[in-house]
């Protein structure tokens, strides 16, 4: 990648705004142009997908900063790969899986480095991006920030299929796809995760 077309894809990275949602023709249509080598069409995509990417990697990581940077790897990394993808599944599904692959080198990072890898930034409260606003800073209630705070406690995996199912609202077909396992799987985890928020809520005094 030149460093000119590197600087487009960050600089369309970094613009925050609403974008309406493209269809699966639109979106086809400009993934084609960006295996051509468009710079502009991916960073048509980026401003589709930037807040849907940071949300997951926030969930997965539960660190602003961290995430961060994965969803920027993340872009490139997909910028750089994009000739290989086949359209044998949607575009999103690609996305999630370069993103989850990019927490978990993170996390193995931090391994690596013998530093705990679910820290998190107690700072803030576990909330996505693109739902921050001046009304729901004004909603914001003491019992939403006990729950996020316990989400963040939670291991990744179990992070991860909660913001999959939770936040995003993905069937249990599209998280399978995703995870690459079986609908079974999905179901037995996602209930060892709930399992596991509820416990971590029991543990705060209401």
């Amino acid at each position: 990648m030149s460093v000119a077309t590197d600087t487009v894809i960050m600089e369309t990275y970094s613009e925050i705004g609403n974008t309406e949602k493209l269809d699966v023709a639109q979106e086809r249509e400009i993934v084609l142009r960006c295996q051509k080598g468009d710079a502009d069409a991916m960073g048509t995509l980026i401003v589709q997908y930037q807040h849907w990417v940071y949300n997951i990697a926030y969930g997965i990581l539960g660190h602003h900063q961290d995430a961060e940077d994965v969803a920027q790897d993340a872009f490139l990394s997909a910028w750089e790969n994009i000739g290989n993808f086949q359209f044998r599944s949607r575009f999103s599904t690609w996305l999630y899986r370069i993103v989850r692959n990019k927490c978990l080198n993170h996390i193995d990072q931090y391994q690596r480095r013998k530093t705990d890898p679910t820290e998190i930034d107690d700072s803030q409260p576990w909330v996505p991006l693109d739902t921050v606003t001046p009304e729901d800073e004004a909603l914001r209630t003491e019992e939403k920030e006990i729950v996020h705070a316990a989400l963040a406690k939670l291991k990744p995996s179990y992070r991860e299929i909660l913001v999959l199912r939770e936040l995003q609202d993905m069937t249990y077909e599209e998280i399978a796809e995703i995870l690459g396992c079986t609908l079974g799987r999905v179901k037995s985890r996602l209930h060892e995760a709930r399992k596991a928020l509820k416990k971590e809520l029991e543990r705060v005094e209401w």
